[in-house]
Parts: C-alpha cells; sequence; structure tokens
C-alpha cells in the first residue's frame, strides 16, 4: 500500500495538513499533550531515560506484535507519540501501512523527523494523524490491526470507553487489537491509592485531568471488549508493595521506592510461587480479536 492508499482511509474533509502530519479539524490549537510535548518530548508519553533502556523495555513487546501481523497489514498506533514502536518494529517487519495517531502535534513531529531519516523504517508507508484517541478521522472497517501501548491509563474511563468504540468501528471484520500496559490492576495497593487520588481529583471538580493513572478490575476491562469474538487477558509484572507513595514529599518518596520498595518486591517475586504471581499481577495485556 501506497501513500496514496493510506490517505484513502481518512474522512473525506476531516483533517488538514500541516507539514505533512495531517491534523484532524476537531483538534485543531486544541491539545492538552503538546503542552506536556513541548515541555519535555520524550516524556509526555513515556519515559525512555536512553537508547539502551528503550530497547530494552521494547523486546518483548515488540517481539508479541510481530507474532500478530502480516505482510500486508495496515497497523493504527493509538497514541504513537515519538513514534517509540515503529522505530523497533518496521525495521524488523515491513507492513502494507502504519497509521500513527496522536494528539500532540509535537510528538508526531518527533516521529516524523526520525522516520524521515531512517531508510529501514521507510519500508512502510507512514501515515501522521493527530488526532484524539477517542474521535478518529478514519473510515469504518479500515485497519487490520490497531496497537495501543500504556496510552489507556493516562486518559479518564469515559474517554478510555469512547476510543474502544472508535476501535471497534475502525478495525476490520476479522481485525485484532492489542493493548499493552494500559490497564493496570484495580486489586493491588497501587490501584487502592489511585483510586483516592482519583477521589480526591472528583472533590476538586478535575475528574477528567489528564496525566494521573486510572486502575481497572478484569470485570472492567471484559466490559471494553464485550463485542469481540475473541478476548485474552494476560496478567503482567508483579507487585506487593505499591511501587511509589504518591502522597510523599519528593526525596521520601525516592528513598521508599529505591531502599525499600524495589528491592523486596524483586525479593518477594523470587520466592512468591508462580501459580500464585497473577494474583499480584501489576496490569493487563489485552489480545483482542473482532
Amino acid at each position: 500500500m501506497n501513500m496514496e492508499n493510506l490517505t484513502a482511509l481518512i474522512k473525506p474533509h476531516s483533517t488538514i495538513d500541516k507539514d505533512d502530519i495531517h491534523v484532524s479539524k476537531e483538534i485543531v490549537d486544541r491539545t492538552v499533550w503538546d503542552k506536556l510535548a513541548i515541555e519535555n518530548p520524550t516524556h509526555a508519553v513515556i519515559s525512555a531515560k536512553d537508547e539502551e533502556s528503550e530497547a530494552e523495555k521494547s523486546v518483548e513487546q515488540i517481539a508479541d506484535i510481530m507474532g500478530h501481523l502480516n505482510e500486508n497489514d495496515v497497523l493504527l498506533d493509538l497514541g504513537a507519540g515519538y513514534g517509540r514502536v515503529a522505530k523497533h518494529l518496521l525495521p524488523k517487519k515491513k507492513l502494507g501501512g502504519y497509521v500513527g495517531v496522536d494528539s500532540s502535534y509535537e510528538m508526531l513531529s518527533l516521529f516524523k523527523r526520525r522516520y524521515d531519516q531512517s531508510s529501514d523504517e521507510q519500508k512502510t508507508p507512514v501515515f501522521f494523524l493527530n488526532a484524539d484517541i477517542h474521535t478518529l478521522p478514519l473510515k469504518d472497517n479500515s485497519i487490520d490491526v490497531v496497537i495501543v501501548c500504556a496510552v489507556f491509563l493516562h486518559n479518564h474511563k469515559s474517554v478510555v470507553a469512547n476510543a474502544m468504540a472508535e476501535i471497534r468501528r475502525v478495525v476490520k471484520p476479522g481485525g485484532r487489537v492489542l493493548v499493552y500496559s494500559s490497564f493496570p490492576r484495580f486489586a493491588t495497593f497501587m490501584g487502592l491509592q489511585g483510586q483516592v487520588y482519583q477521589a480526591l481529583l472528583n472533590l476538586l471538580g478535575r475528574p477528567f485531568k489528564n496525566g494521573p493513572v486510572r486502575y481497572y478490575s478484569r470485570r472492567e476491562v471484559n466490559r471494553l471488549f464485550q463485542d469481540f469474538a475473541e478476548v485474552e487477558l494476560k496478567p503482567v509484572g508483579f507487585t506487593i508493595l505499591p511501587k511509589t507513595l504518591i502522597f510523599l514529599p519528593g526525596f521520601l518518596e525516592v528513598i521508599y521506592r529505591v531502599g525499600l520498595a524495589n528491592p523486596l518486591n524483586k525479593i518477594l517475586e523470587i520466592i512468591t510461587p508462580a501459580f500464585v504471581k497473577p494474583y499480584f499481577a501489576v496490569h493487563y495485556d489485552v489480545v483482542a480479536k473482532l
């Protein structure tokens, strides 16, 4: 598939072209994520301290994604950010097309700048789309595979529900949806802490604040995928002590996290029987087929 064919996936008259990034008319001059990206572009969506740590975090995820892809698939990266997935995926797997969607124009500019300089990535045509994840200017049944990596957890649950409705709309029958690191488990100490924080935001009249992590029960995740023919929830990670205490002052939080939580969780993970570990998973990953 060439770039002209990718452009044909967009609803007519729904975007404007801005330096080869197609901007949804609904989002022009309106995105909180651009403010975060301008302040610190790499950390607005994912914290990657250096090339080595970024690649290490991506190895298992990229391998899993590749196992669900065919060469002619058009892949939608929902919340693509600066193109972390594409950076590691496209040099290894040529696709029919790659649609990178993000609500931050600044992040997509970083993505496009790197893509334009990477001949390995350019084997797959990439369409850059600046749009909200819950109002996609894409045609119905136009996408083969959707990936969502560490995006849903920072959005209000109503936004996630609307985004899932959009995913169902744009994915072809038989298409696949892969969600990673986006559904932190409610039934953890971090989850309980997060619920307290969300309740505080509600009291302060800021329930839709972007950024705070939202936590999910297994039932909530299943409900989001209730219209899919096949759904697999995968418990991922391990933690007993909360990895951070969000109400501690900065220096005390670092002491707690580095000196207590991290080392103790590593020890507890080693000694905990394998059949018990899923009950202490950090989050659910999801593989679904429409």
